[in-house]
């Protein structure tokens, strides 16, 4: 008959009978931590990415309203249109308003019962001399102070300093020709709002995309508004129309 062998004391082990708990240790916390900002800072970009996306989509809505006014003012004006460029310099294609008279797109404005002026600026813009109603741009327009749009308009004809050219584009002549842009008169402009492209709607009332990439050697040079920067600002406005400013034109 087997017998049962009693333990030596020093082989039985107490048992712990405390809860055991769960712990971060530090390196563990460091990680969660890590990693917590990095999908913080991918969330961020996709929302920005976002906002951009609907900006844009809201820009190009803007020109097309803004084409349509045209349109309207060509058919009171024996189809005149308000575009072109001012002094001699074909930067200069987004004032509104200056020494006390609406001029290119502003004139668009002038009427008794203009339109919300909201619609000639970029959502994206980010410089107050160029964005709507800031302290350097106001809106309604002030005695004294110039009104910059947001978009160009195709610098086919110097304004000079008059009000209206003798001589203007006229909606008949011109075919399809991108018509109203953001302002692509210096880097800057181009940097301050979608920074990666711009949007053309054209004399059809069709827009389009055109990446930053396709006119930014051209766009480089033009840092400071000069009638030297004239024939760049050509090439733009032939890239931005889907041409190919080193092919003969037709």
């Amino acid at each position: 008959m087997l017998k049962a062998v009693p333990l030596s004391p020093h082989t039985a082990r107490p048992v712990n009978t405390r809860p055991r708990t769960s712990a971060f240790t530090l390196i563990e916390l460091l990680v969660v931590i890590a990693i917590i900002g990095i999908l913080a800072g991918i969330t961020l970009r996709v929302l920005g990415r976002n906002r951009e996306l609907a900006n844009r989509a809201v820009c190009l809505s803007n020109m097309r309203q803004v084409h349509s006014l045209t349109s309207r003012f060509a058919a009171d004006n024996d189809g005149a249109l308000p575009i072109g460029y001012r002094l001699g310099q074909k930067q200069f294609n987004t004032t509104m308003y200056a020494s006390g008279e609406y001029v290119l797109l502003g004139k668009l404005l002038a009427g008794g019962n203009p339109p919300d002026a909201r619609i000639f600026f970029c959502p994206s813009e980010h410089d107050t001399t160029q964005a709507y109603n800031t302290k350097d741009n106001p809106w309604p327009v002030q005695a004294g102070k110039n009104l910059q749009g947001g978009y160009g308009t195709n610098p086919l004809v110097d304004w000079a300093g008059a009000t209206f050219p003798d001589s203007p584009v006229r909606i008949t002549t011109i075919g399809r020709i991108p018509l109203i842009a953001d302002g692509v008169g210096t880097p800057k402009r181009v940097d301050s709002r979608h920074k990666d492209g711009v949007n053309v709607v054209f004399s059809d009332g069709s827009g389009a995309w055109v990446p930053r990439e396709k006119f930014d050697a051209d766009l480089a040079g033009c840092i400071a508004p000069t009638p030297s920067n004239n024939p760049a600002q050509d090439r733009i406005w032939q890239i931005l129309g889907g041409q190919d400013p080193d092919q003969p034109q037709p």
